[in-house]
């Protein structure tokens, strides 16, 4: 794509001159300018022959300096770029691109390259520092950018371009707004919020194809370029289920198609690929699984099916993470056990007891004492003498005089044994 251009009224050309770098760039190399993070390499073509020494340069706003210079087949570095480009030993058959690694902050500017002080090649390499957004699966997310704009452009005026690894994702040119055909009715940027300088751009329904790297430019009457980049890292969902013997588990595919699904446990294994509404399954899983609103169904649930269930794309990206447990008929053991085995130590000691009774009851019929044992009686002691531990005054238990109650006892006794004489005695 060429790149757009605001033309100011007043430019009597009406094509500013950076928009003319840009196209006469894009004339010779077949391309716009491109970007490079820091630290990353680039690549800085040229698909042109030299005979004679060779020069590459670099030109910035403030300095012009040597990037490659060789003369007779003898290259030299310069001094700021030592040990950090090299060039096709081939360079004089159609190829004098360059190879620049490590790249810096400050390696951003116009490439030159020179044959004999002829020029063959220009280039523009933008060097940016991107920042990083982590987004989840189905989420929305805004990736930042900001830049210095008119507070009153009209909207007609504002010119947005969002690039995604050089795919288009959404430009606003003359107050119209186009997306790139894998981000229509999910992108948007706020021309109100641009003229407060806010560029940023929202994206809805995120998806791991959408994982990359994103740069914003704009483009006023004061400044050109790029104003900010962000990379963009789409992270699987995560969910913990916790499930009972039995249950179903419902394993959310995000609307992607096809999957694969595995299971973690000691080792990892496949449970199905699932394309549209048909799941193919391995053997353990296939008379359990159905497909139900672009969810995989995984029935009857048992305590094997502990573990990771892990739901990847048709690119291997890892889309949810699902870690489940399962409690049921084999947790059930650990708590049955103790009760069973107290139920048996009470009827062995039940058991013991009764047949120590039945021993002594043999016993004891087998000496002839069968009558039961009687607790000896306490004639003619006070309840205070036999029950030492109650008090004298107690009001649960009122003591009764010995004096009242044994005279007549005695008295009664004495007469059943005058009456038994009399009857003894011979008649008169």
């Amino acid at each position: 794509m060429m790149p757009f251009c605001h033309v100011p009224a007043r430019n009597p050309s009406g094509i500013p001159s950076y928009c003319l770098l840009l196209l006469f760039a894009a004339c010779l190399n077949g391309k716009v300018p491109d970007a490079v993070k820091v630290r990353d390499t680039a690549i800085i073509p040229c698909n042109e022959t030299c005979n004679g020494n060779l020069l590459w340069e670099l030109k910035t706003k403030n300095e012009k300096l040597d990037v490659l210079n060789c003369v007779q087949g003898t290259c030299t570095e310069g001094d700021s770029f030592k040990n950090r480009v090299s060039i096709s030993e081939k360079f004089k058959a159609g190829n004098l691109s360059l190879k620049l690694y490590s790249v810096v902050y400050n390696d951003e500017g116009w490439y030159n390259v020179l044959c004999d002080s002829k020029f063959l090649c220009r280039f523009h390499l933008e060097v940016f520092v991107p920042t990083t957004v982590n987004a989840t699966i189905r989420s929305n997310v805004t990736l930042p950018c900001y830049a210095r704009t008119e507070k009153r452009i009209p909207d007609d005026a504002v010119n947005i371009l969002w690039k995604k690894d050089d795919q288009v994702v959404l430009q606003v040119q003359k107050g119209i707004t186009n997306h790139g055909s894998s981000f229509t009715g999910r992108a948007s940027v706020s021309l109100p919020h641009y003229k407060d300088g806010d560029l940023s751009l929202t994206i809805f329904w995120v998806t791991t194809a959408d994982k990359g790297l994103y740069r914003c430019y704009h483009n006023t009457e004061e400044e050109h370029g790029h104003p900010g980049a962000v990379t963009l890292d789409v992270i699987a969902h995560q969910k913990f289920c916790a499930k009972k013997f039995g249950d179903n588990l419902t394993l959310d595919l995000f609307g992607s198609d096809p999957v694969a699904v595995t299971s973690t446990g000691l080792t990892e294994t496949r449970v199905c690929s699932v394309r549209g509404n048909d799941a193919t399954c391995s053997p353990e899983y296939a008379n359990r699984v159905s497909v139900v609103n672009y969810s995989l169904v995984l029935g009857m649930l048992t305590s094997s099916d502990r573990g990771t269930f892990t739901v990847k794309d048709k690119m291997g990206e890892v889309i949810s993470i699902n870690t489940v447990t399962v409690e049921g008929v084999t947790q059930r053991y650990y708590y049955v056990a103790p009760s069973v085995l107290t139920g048996f130590v009470l009827s062995c000691i039940c058991l013991f007891f009764r047949c120590h009774r039945k021993s002594q009851a043999n016993a004891n019929e087998s000496t002839g004492d069968t009558e039961p044992l009687r607790e000896p009686a306490f004639i003619g002691l006070s309840q205070q003498e036999t029950s030492p531990n109650i008090p004298e005054e107690s009001d649960v238990y009122p003591r009764t005089p010995v004096e009242e109650t044994m005279p007549m006892m005695v008295t009664s006794e004495k007469q059943d044994n005058t009456e038994e004489e009399e009857s003894r005695l011979p008649l008169e």
